[in-house]
């Protein structure tokens, strides 16, 4: 009876590591799939910051989107750091979530205002921010597509339940996509 005890103590103690060990490898896919999200979200901030510096030049009379862009990516370059600190946190990713929707947004408007004005001096140069703007995004779509993968899936492994039983115990919570 002691002998059948202890190996269901060792067998628990053996599950409870092999649990621990998933949840930590998939947290950590988390943490690599932000280090390729990151440059991505970095690099349209500075393109938006471009646009929102030389925009009021090319269309003075629109001068309030260029200050709403540079607001928004001001917002957007704090919520990156925020979730670079902590990227399997579910808070920082929603406060990611909205600063990426108002900083798109805002770009949005911009690049429809830019579109308006063409044949001027200044058409090379906004030709060449948008261009550069288009080729960031597709990067920045596949980066934020495998980074709410690997939260999906470390979200489902805590879901399962032997490891939610031991998940509170370790320290972990639902990771939050973006």
């Amino acid at each position: 009876m002691l002998i059948a005890a202890w190996v269901l103590l060792a067998v628990l103690l053996l599950w409870g590591l092999g649990a621990y060990n998933r949840l930590m490898r998939l947290r950590n896919g988390i943490a690599l799939a932000w280090q390729q999200l990151e440059p991505a979200l970095t690099e349209l901030r500075a393109v938006g910051a471009q646009l929102a510096e030389r925009g009021p030049a090319w269309l003075p009379s629109e001068g309030p989107a260029f200050d709403n862009l540079r607001q928004a990516g001001e917002e957007l370059a704090a919520a990156v750091q925020a979730v670079a600190a902590r990227p399997h946190s579910a808070d920082a990713a929603a406060r990611l979530a909205v600063a990426h929707a108002l900083h798109a947004a805002a770009l949005q408007r911009v690049r429809g205002l830019l579109a308006l004005g063409v044949g001027d001096e200044h058409d090379a140069d906004r030709q060449a921010l948008l261009a550069r703007l288009k080729q960031a995004e597709p990067p920045r779509d596949f980066a934020r597509q495998l980074f709410n993968q690997r939260v999906q899936a470390f979200n489902l492994a805590l879901d399962e339940l032997p490891t939610r039983l031991l998940a509170g115990l370790f320290g972990f919570h639902d990771a939050g996509s973006f």
